[in-house]
């Protein structure tokens, strides 16, 4: 890990770029050297806010989402900004729903998350603490 960097890409607003987002996001994250359960974390948010973003903004008038890596000495910043409408809220879905819990699992992987919203769009962005990354002392899905 080093100093300060910053990644963007850009990728079109359908379902088959989902995959290449969070792959990019998997590669970047190994190039700067970040510990492993750091990069699953990143990569795992990064599928579920792109696909967010597939669901809910579509495809429509070809439009495209971004994501953002920022890394500190401290911590490492995603950001999935699209120019859709709409606001986004925790779900609570029932047993046997099959979507609903993005947002759930950013939040229990990210140590600060939150949603800015823009004249056109919306980034989601989800912080990671480098300072506290073991599984021991970072809340998140526990690995067996």
């Amino acid at each position: 890990m080093g100093g300060f960097q910053t990644d963007r890409s850009r990728y079109p607003t359908h379902s088959a770029h989902v995959k290449s987002a969070r792959d990019h996001v998997r590669r970047v994250a190994t190039h700067w050297c970040l510990p492993v359960d750091v990069i699953d974390d990143l990569a795992l948010m990064a599928s579920e806010l792109a696909t967010n973003v597939v669901l809910h903004v579509g495809p429509s008038n070809g439009q495209e989402f971004g994501i953002m890596l920022h890394l500190s000495p401290d911590s490492v910043r995603l950001e999935v900004r699209d120019s859709g409408p709409g606001k986004l809220s925790v779900q609570d879905p029932p047993p046997g729903e099959t979507q609903g819990r993005g947002l759930l699992l950013v939040d229990a992987l990210a140590d600060v998350w939150g949603i800015t919203a823009h004249v056109l769009g919306k980034t989601v962005f989800a912080e990671i603490d480098l300072m506290k990354s073991t599984p021991v002392h970072r809340k998140g899905v526990t690995r067996v």
